[in-house]
């Protein structure tokens, strides 16, 4: 190396080193200044010092108590009872056709429409061919009265010549037999004009009874003849329950007998009694047609809802019962969770009771605890979860919303008792 090169080593060495000194001092001052803020900032050190507190130390957390809402467990009355799907039907359906011919000229129902027996008109068919029959009989009628006076008249003479045996008695009776023909004509064309006024009195067509049209099959300018079909019209006032009962239950059932049925897309719960049990069904399915009366609650009801009948399996027996929403039935089992109050606390905890149910209504079901401490919980007045247990655990702590003041009640008085 020449001493030029050497001395050139020498100087870049000195410079870097000289850089690195400098930049380590800049680094420190930055970091002592930066150090410093910190530790007159309050909040970084209690940051700080919440990072390294064990964790038994750390205050109590986490997300809110789940909210629920309950009822009451109650011992009481139950009575067993199977439920039946059905629908509803009309009471009456009929299908009104035209009893004369001719063209429809009037009709103002359209489907949907309501109608008054005897009243709202259905249809009007013309009826000018029954107006001019009416008028020829008539002067038939007129004619035939005219001749049967010169006939009376003449009688009465042939019955002075007959006297005086100037006429043979024969000619007599065939005179009589004239006026007799004409009698029998008239009184044959008054009855015509009878059957005319009354074609004409069915060219108007009204509603058979009270109803609602539910079907339309001719319209204004079609013609029909007798027999034809110009509306379906459905009774309205009330419905039947049309039920498929089982073999097993069907003697159980009475004409007369009230019923609860529950409609199910308006979920009320109308009162009905059996009109008839018909003792002929179908073999394959090995049920049979019962109806239920029902009142159509001013139309609310309708012919072809849903419904559901609660018929009564036996004699009613003292039961714990809860709510349908406060059992929750999985695959492995019916659950119960109750609700353990205090009046330290506004919050509640939640025990899951595995239950046995035992017979079930629409809204309700009568439950046997399973295990000896669920027996324990789930007693008459025990507060069950009705919404929001999908997802408890046993032990969690749940808040308690739109709890009934007379429900929260009868559950102090159930604690009380114990």
């Amino acid at each position: 190396m020449s001493r030029s090169d050497h001395k050139y080593l020498i100087l870049s060495l000195s410079l870097g080193l000289t850089a690195l000194l400098l930049g380590g001092a800049v680094g420190g001052w930055v970091v002592w200044r930066t150090a410093g803020a910190q530790l007159e900032d309050p909040e970084f050190l209690q940051k700080q010092l919440a990072s390294v507190q064990p964790a038994e130390a750390k205050p109590a957390g986490g997300p809110p108590p789940a909210l629920v809402r309950v009822a009451l467990a109650q011992r009481k009355p139950f009575q067993p009872q199977r439920e039946i799907v059905g629908r509803l039907i009309e009471v009456r359906k009929v299908t009104v056709a035209s009893e004369v011919t001719g063209k429809i000229v009037a009709m103002p129902v359209e489907e949907g429409t309501s109608a008054i027996g005897g009243q709202t008109l259905l249809a009007r068919i013309d009826d000018v061919w029954s107006r001019l029959a009416k008028e020829r009989i008539e002067a038939q009628i007129q004619s035939a009265k005219v001749m049967l006076a010169f006939q009376t008249e003449e009688l009465t003479r042939f019955q002075k010549l007959t006297n005086q045996n100037a006429i043979t008695k024969s000619e007599l009776e065939l005179k009589q037999a004239t006026v007799d023909e004409l009698l029998a004509t008239i009184r044959e064309s008054e009855t015509a004009i009878k059957e005319e006024d009354e074609r004409t009195a069915r060219s108007t067509i009204v509603a058979p009874f009270d109803g609602v049209v539910v079907a339309k099959h001719v319209e204004i300018g079609g013609h029909v003849t007798v027999g034809t079909p110009i509306v379906e019209i459905i009774a309205t006032g009330e419905l039947d329950a049309r039920l498929m009962v089982p073999e097993s239950v069907v003697n159980l059932l009475e004409v007369g007998q009230e019923l609860a049925v529950w409609i199910d897309p308006l979920e009320e719960e109308v009162s009905g009694k059996v009109v008839s049990v018909t003792p002929y069904g179908p073999m394959a399915s090995r049920t049979f047609p019962v109806r239920i009366r029902l009142d159509d609650q001013d139309g609310r009801l309708k012919a072809g809802m849903s419904a559901t009948a609660s018929i009564p399996m036996g004699q009613p027996r003292e039961e714990l019962v809860v709510s349908r929403d406060a059992v929750l039935v999985r695959p492995d089992g019916a659950t119960v969770w109750v609700a353990i109050t205090s009046e330290a606390s506004e919050t509640a905890e939640v025990q899951p009771v595995p239950v046995t149910v035992n017979s079930r209504m629409h809204d309700e079901y009568s439950v046997e605890p399973e295990t000896a401490s669920g027996r324990e919980l789930l007693v008459d007045g025990a507060t069950v979860v009705i919404e929001g247990a999908e997802r408890l655990k046993p032990g969690q702590k749940v808040g308690i919303v739109q709890l009934d003041k007379s429900l929260a009640a009868l559950a102090e008085k159930g604690r009380t008792t114990e």
